[in-house]
């Protein structure tokens, strides 16, 4: 089930947003509109689980739905409120209902979807002299609450999931299921992630603008492909420390990296035609990422975008320069293709696939006591070691325990010809090796 926060801009919905999933998840300011795309995540209140979504605030005001970017936040609130199965209007109490408030209203009554009208910042003197006119939006029952400070909201969740408990059993039954592919996407502002989530959603699910940083927020979403479940999630757009300006920039860059243990694929997209030489795209940025990446075990593939905007010769000179900008980690596959045009789109989510599984993949012992360990055996370190064994030990990312009788012999040198070994047999594309080395 899905709860969605719709109400004007500024009236305290990230804050609420916040409150109820007790994490900092979206940007909160007092700069009115900070959040512009649907935020959602998974929550839990009185042991129901559902989705809550916060939504940018709905712009009426004739002076501001000029800009296409308020055109666009506007159709954001709309889309949600669609797939919404319960809505929270949230209406600041500390002022008297505003034409924005009733347009509001009458938008929800059209959708006749369940909604609950909050009355927000009642630890304001000023609330409790507006109150009363709230009742002429004509809603059954008034929800006094505080964001900010917690009050009345509990009363408003036991509500709003005396709604939604039916769905409370088929929730668990989702948390039993078994690790599905978890992505994210990562890049550097403008090389068109948010279009690329888009397409993969056959909607509108992001705001997509040239201006770059539209996305200020991480959004995560669920899809099927090849009749399987994926989640995605869209994040703002990289950028360099000395390029953060605003604060919202620069608390949105620090969640890209907070997300990456979330999920276990990263799509780096880079951009091909930010360069006027026909070399490889990949900045050290993006070399930053693609190492941290791996250090937190996460599978990873770079996706070339705009590969309409460059001729065939210039498409094959970038991606070779790019596998060459990768030859120490040349297991990390590389796509071609456009968000734009919608080509190679299902070919990188395939690959995303291919990562995951191959990420996800168990060797048994037999297998791998007939290909890697006679190959470790006729190539030792030291004449000292007399055996050398090999086990996977573990899945995402792939970890193999390495036992032998003289454990320091084995150093960095070794270990990368180990992994080459394991790789030169099994692949795990895209995945780090994990190697423990322990002895009998």
């Amino acid at each position: 089930m899905n709860v969605a926060i719709i109400g004007r801009p500024n009236v305290g919905k990230s804050t609420l947003f916040n409150r109820i999933v007790r994490k900092r998840i979206a940007i909160t300011l007092k700069e009115s509109g900070t959040t512009r795309d649907r935020i959602s995540t998974e929550t839990e209140w009185n042991k129901t689980k559902f989705i809550l979504t916060d939504t940018g605030g709905y712009i009426t005001n004739k002076n501001e739905t000029g800009s296409e970017l308020s055109k666009q936040v506007n159709f954001q609130i709309e889309q949600a409120i669609q797939s919404a199965d319960v809505i929270i209007f949230l209406v600041d109490g500390s002022v008297p209902p505003t034409p924005q408030d009733f347009i509001i209203t009458e938008l929800l009554r059209k959708s006749k979807k369940p909604f609950f009208l909050a009355l927000n910042k009642v630890d304001k003197k000023e609330t409790t002299n507006f109150q009363h006119e709230y009742h002429q939006f004509g809603t059954k029952e008034i929800f006094p609450i505080s964001a900010e400070h917690g009050i009345g909201v509990d009363v408003l969740l036991d509500t709003v999931t005396d709604v939604i408990k039916q769905q409370a059993q088929t929730d668990k039954l989702l948390e039993k299921e078994a690790p599905f592919l978890k992505l994210l996407v990562i890049g550097r502002p403008n090389v068109g992630k948010s279009l690329l989530l888009n397409k993969i959603l056959n909607e509108e699910r992001v705001i997509v603008s040239e201006t770059p940083g539209t996305t200020r927020d991480a959004i995560q979403v669920e899809f099927t492909f090849d009749n399987k479940k994926v989640s995605i999630i869209d994040t703002a757009g990289l950028r360099k420390k000395s390029q953060v300006k605003e604060s919202v920039e620069y608390f949105s860059v620090q969640r890209v990296v907070q997300h990456i243990p979330l999920v276990n694929v990263v799509i780096l997209l880079i951009d091909p035609t930010t360069t006027t030489r026909q070399l490889t795209p990949l900045t050290n940025q993006d070399r930053h990422i693609i190492q941290l990446v791996l250090n937190r075990g996460k599978g990873i593939l770079i996706a070339i975008n705009k590969s309409d905007l460059i001729s065939n010769t210039e498409k094959n000179n970038v991606l070779n320069e790019t596998k060459f900008s990768l030859r120490n980690y040349d297991f990390i596959p590389v796509v071609m293709m456009s968000a734009l045009k919608n080509k190679g789109i299902i070919e990188t989510i395939k690959k995303a696939q291919d990562v995951f599984e191959a990420g996800s993949k168990k060797v048994s012992d037999d297998v791998l006591a007939e290909t890697v360990a006679p190959r470790l055996l006729g190539n030792p370190p030291s004449n000292r070691i007399k055996f050398l064994y090999v086990k996977q030990s573990g899945i995402l990312p792939p970890k193999f325990d390495i036992i032998t009788n003289v454990t320091k012999d084995i150093n960095e040198t070794y270990n990368r010809y180990i992994i080459k070994e394991i790789r030169n047999y099994f692949g795990f594309p895209g995945n780090p090796i994990r190697l423990i080395i322990k002895s009998r």
